[in-house]
């Protein structure tokens, strides 16, 4: 009974960890710019390092890239 209790109590610090370290370390950054086509988008995977570009036009259009790896 006692290694049961152990066991539960070590999973909830790790998922505790895990909150706090997602909290302090978010996965997504992302930026908007003003172009002359409209306003981008541009979001950034921390975790996986890769980019990712939406762009509304003018007529409030979006227009969705693919994903990019710059490595």
């Amino acid at each position: 009974m006692i290694q049961k209790d152990v066991l539960i109590i070590a999973s909830l610090i790790v998922v505790a960890i895990g909150l706090l370290a997602h909290a302090f370390f978010p996965r997504y950054d992302y930026r908007t710019v003003q172009t002359d086509k409209g306003i981008s988008i541009i979001v950034y995977d921390r975790w996986g390092g890769r980019f990712q570009r939406a762009v509304y036009g003018d007529n409030g259009a979006l227009n969705v890239m693919g994903v990019y790896s710059p490595f």
